[in-house]
């Protein structure tokens, strides 16, 4: 039963954390497609002081745009059960996101849906592995627990300040028992705020701003979690021949409540790129440790690693 948990709880931890990767075979033509949002639907817009250091930090989404997204997360799990070597997960999910204005309205209609769905697991001597795109290289457990994914499309509305009105689609009865790692509308909300919420301060920032931001967000089999993280603006950078502001960031996770896990002792820290100019994350890498408790105040404890890398692989 305890390796059902394992199962269950893997996916929410995914989208725990913000994460990126430097995806060479896509840089061209994603610096290409920045290039084009920029000259094309914003030529006006300059968030770079005449400075040159000096920006302002402002996420939003560009109505008729499709954006892929592509998270990768490696978990390392001190698990008793797992035998000397723990459990070790790799898991990557491609994320489609298509934003549409709403007729007569400021508000905007997101689309979320999931383009490939892979992930690996090694735990007690076993091997397991999840392609969505090869039905030839399914494990049956993980297949149960992921299958569902690429059937689950949301649809989010959003206020001019990018905030969510309204959050619908599949996935409320879908992952609900123990094993199940299908998402659920909380677990989408989150992501989706993850993506855009970085509490960017209001007026320009110089190099050594920092800024602070809490979230709370619900998830299954975890209850409440309440995040703070602390940002420090570095800089700009040249990312292939484009201008992004660097940010550093740390903090820490608190879980409320009686959910099936909780965690304690967190830590985190991490990097990200930001296209002020887009308004989007292009990538970002994140670290998180922590002590993670399974089945209660009698669970067992384990010690905890998360890499996690994002990155925005297209703008179509």
């Amino acid at each position: 039963m305890k390796k059902n948990y394992l199962y269950s709880i893997t996916l929410p931890l995914f989208c725990l954390i913000i994460a990126g990767c430097d995806n060479g075979s896509n840089k061209n033509s994603l610096e290409a497609e920045i290039h084009s949002e920029q000259t094309k639907t914003q030529e006006d817009f300059d968030p770079w002081e005449k400075d040159g250091n000096g920006v302002l930090l402002s996420s939003k989404w560009i109505p008729g745009k499709s954006y892929l997204f592509r998270q990768i997360t490696d978990t390392e799990m001190d698990l008793p059960l797992a035998g000397a070597d723990g459990s070790s997960t790799e898991m990557s999910i491609d994320l489609r996101v298509d934003v549409d204005e709403v007729d007569n309205s400021s508000n905007k209609v997101i689309k979320i849906g999931f383009d490939k769905v892979k992930m690996s697991m090694q735990m007690a001597g076993q091997d397991m592995v999840y392609d969505s795109q090869d039905p030839e290289n399914q494990s049956p457990l993980l297949k149960t627990a992921l299958s569902n994914l690429n059937d689950q499309i949301y649809e989010a509305k959003f206020d001019e300040n990018n905030k969510i009105l309204s959050l619908e689609g599949a996935g409320d009865e879908v992952g609900s028992g123990i094993g199940m790692g299908a998402m659920g509308k909380e677990e989408i909300e989150n992501m989706i705020q993850q993506l855009k919420d970085f509490g960017f301060p209001e007026s320009v920032v110089q190099p050594n701003a920092r800024w602070q931001n809490k979230q709370n967000f619900k998830m299954q089999q975890i209850g409440e979690m309440n995040m703070t993280i602390d940002y420090t603006y570095n800089g700009p950078v040249d990312s292939s021949g484009k201008k992004l502001a660097e940010i550093d960031f740390e903090g820490k996770a608190e879980t409320s409540g009686e959910g099936l896990v909780s965690f304690k002792d967190s830590k985190m820290t991490g990097t990200l790129l930001f296209d002020p100019k887009l308004g989007m994350l292009i990538k970002s890498e994140t670290k998180m440790e922590m002590t993670m408790s399974i089945g209660g105040a009698a669970g067992a404890e384990m010690d905890t690693t998360m890499i996690s890398k994002y990155n925005l692989i297209s703008v179509e």
